[in-house]
């Protein structure tokens, strides 16, 4: 009989460039549909009919295989299923024997069909891209890749077109022709299944763009010009567009051309002004120069900070900094430097100042003039006055214990500082313990018991100084004494060790002399330990553990509220004494 065994296929569509192609698609060659063999296996184009035949000698008479049920389905059958597809017998048979096989097993024998065409995409690559209005340009570069897949007979063969016929496709592909492409691409599989053709429309352009000049304001013999006057740039791309326009002077850092380019921050004296122009695919065009003579003396103005300070955020200073200007004039020498405190008055600067002592940002504006009145550009520093001191927190670790107004910890319990600044940030923080010598701060213990005592402060980053802080806490390092009681004195002693009568009964105590008993723990006879509660807990006469002459151990553990932890092991005979 015949079965049909299908094989999931996947295909996807592929996304195609909406643009208007520059060219038309050229003469595309047809395929045969066939069948294709290949590491034993045959492949059949979907569509074709499939005549099914056998014989009962190697190269003897053919005869047709006939459906009896539907003899319009065979002969020829058609595929319905894409991929693998078993022609099956229910059982193999032994040729020795003609049983059928042990054990049984299905003979099943492949034919794959392929009905749909492979997939092939495309990938640009090694040139710049941009996007405008539905066209994509490329710079210089650029290199077009397919990758074509096929999910049953295989991929045979990959044409191109791109500004002529198809070509076979074997490697990356250089698209180096300015101006309009449409490239044209399509895969056919081993059975004859074609690819409907896939086309993706673009522009190369490998032409950099043009910029000129032009001076806007005062200038005297072409080439002299005065502080107010300004330069204009004009450029012209005839594809992908002027991306950006750049331009410095005197061989400085290029900077982004907006509307116009002023004379500001330029020094009195000969210049030079470079400019060049970037499309959008990244083709960039020879700099272009303009020397010059600009006419403009005023002084030079500085500032400096003096004591305190730390730069984070801010520049952080003190209540206690102050601050320093200075200018210098290459001809007729300053005259005065003037500056501003948060915008309030003008002042006239003479010696050292200070800013008003008010939490937060501040700024100082101050310019200069010279004795011709050419005045400097405006100057600005910007500082926050930090005029708070530090606060420092501690915090002790566990185990701790308070009672009493008092805290306890053991030798074992950390012990943190946590300084904390607002502003300028912490710069130090140091601590003493009991009266000695002030230390850097990081995580410390206090070994010794007793009471201590523990100082400390911070400073932060403008030297702000905390009042010293001081902690008070007591160290019990010292774990709970344990104690036993017998419901009866002992009857006798064996081998060196008391004896009880079977009805006794065994009390467990503990003190701690400071913090308290938190937990009483015991164990008879090596069991797991459990915890004491009640004086009934070891009467051994009632858990019906006793026997005449029997040696009994009990472990006892007891540990402080603190975790100090103290273990006796107590040996009696309960029975009959010697």
């Amino acid at each position: 009989m015949i079965q049909v065994k299908s094989l999931s296929l996947i295909s996807a569509a592929v996304l195609l460039c909406s643009v208007a192609h520059a060219q038309s698609e050229p003469s595309k060659p047809t395929y045969e549909k066939v069948v294709y063999e290949n590491n034993g296996k045959t492949y059949v184009q979907k569509s074709l009919p499939v005549y099914v035949k056998f014989s009962v000698t190697p190269d003897g008479k053919n005869y047709p295989l006939k459906s009896s049920n539907h003899p319009e389905d065979a002969n020829p059958l058609y595929l319905d299923t894409e991929g693998v597809n078993y022609i099956r017998s229910k059982w193999a048979v032994d040729p020795e024997t003609g049983q059928p096989a042990t054990p049984q097993r299905e003979v099943m024998m492949e034919l794959y069909a392929d009905g749909l065409p492979p997939r092939t995409t495309h990938a640009f690559s090694g040139a710049p891209r941009y996007s405008n209005g539905g066209t994509v340009y490329f710079g210089k570069g650029l290199m077009v890749t397919l990758k074509a897949t096929d999910g049953v007979s295989g991929v045979k063969e990959t044409k191109y077109a791109l500004g002529g016929s198809y070509s076979s496709y074997s490697s990356s592909i250089s698209a180096n022709s300015e101006g309009a492409n449409s490239l044209f691409y399509y895969s056919a599989d081993n059975v004859g299944n074609a690819e409907k053709t896939r086309s993706s429309a673009f522009t190369v352009d490998l032409t950099p763009p043009t910029t000129s000049h032009a001076i806007d304001g005062i200038v005297y013999n072409n080439t002299i010009l005065a502080p107010s006057t300004q330069f204009k740039l004009s450029s012209n791309d005839n594809l992908s567009g002027v991306q950006t326009t750049y331009y410095s002077f005197d061989g400085g850092s290029n900077r982004n051309y907006g509307s116009t380019i002023t004379m500001a921050g330029l020094s009195d004296g000969e210049h030079t002004l470079n400019y060049y122009s970037i499309d959008h695919v990244k083709n960039e065009a020879t700099q272009q120069t303009f020397t010059f003579y600009l006419d403009k003396i005023a002084p030079e103005v500085s500032s400096s900070i003096v004591g305190d300070q730390f730069k984070g955020q801010y520049t952080y200073v003190s209540e206690r900094t102050q601050f320093n200007l200075s200018a210098t004039d290459n001809k007729a020498g300053v005259k005065n430097i003037y500056y501003r405190i948060d915008g309030k008055d003008r002042n006239t600067f003479s010696s050292d100042f200070k800013l008003p002592n008010e939490l937060g940002v501040h700024t100082i504006k101050y310019d200069a003039n010279d004795n011709v009145e050419n005045l400097s550009k405006n100057h600005y520093l910007t500082v926050f006055l930090d005029n708070v001191k530090p606060v420092t927190s501690i915090e002790y670790g566990k185990p701790q214990f308070f009672h009493r107004d008092t805290l306890f910890i053991n030798k074992e319990t950390a012990i943190k500082l946590y300084p904390r600044d607002a502003h300028a940030g912490v710069k130090s923080t140091t601590y003493a313990v009991d009266g000695g010598s002030m230390k850097s701060y990081a995580q410390f213990n206090i070994p010794q018991e007793g009471y201590h005592t523990i100082t400390f402060k911070s400073v932060d980053q403008v030297n702000n100084e905390e009042q010293t802080k001081t902690s008070n806490v007591f160290v019990d390092n010292t774990a709970p004494d344990i104690f036993v009681n017998f419901s009866i004195e002992p009857i006798g002693t064996k081998k060196e060790m008391k004896v009880y009568p079977e009805y006794v009964r065994m009390y467990i105590g503990a003190t701690d002399k400071h913090v308290g008993t938190e937990t009483i723990l015991y164990s008879i006879d090596g069991e797991p330990l459990r915890a004491y509660s009640s004086p009934q807990t070891l009467d051994l006469s009632e858990v019906n553990r006793l026997k005449k002459n029997k040696k009994y151990s009990v472990r006892v553990v007891s540990r402080d509220k603190l975790g100090n932890e103290s273990e006796q092991t107590f040996e009696f005979y309960v029975g009959r004494g010697e």
